[in-house]
């Protein structure tokens, strides 16, 4: 299933991770949590991309 709006959602995502990976500036002592969020955010990207359903399974 290809999203109408998927460049939309591919750009918010990105920018989801970006965020949250950026918080480890201001939290160093959540870093690991950081880039864990931040992957996961990306790896929903790319399923948009690929115009795959997001599965929240997957997410993990």
């Amino acid at each position: 299933m290809h999203l109408s709006n998927a460049e939309q959602w591919a750009q918010l995502c990105h920018r989801q991770a970006e965020l949250v990976e950026s918080l480890s500036k201001t939290f160093p002592e959540r870093r690991e949590n950081h880039t864990d969020l931040g992957l996961s955010w990306r790896r929903l990207e790319q399923q948009v991309i690929r115009g795959e359903i997001p599965r929240i399974d997957d997410l993990k």
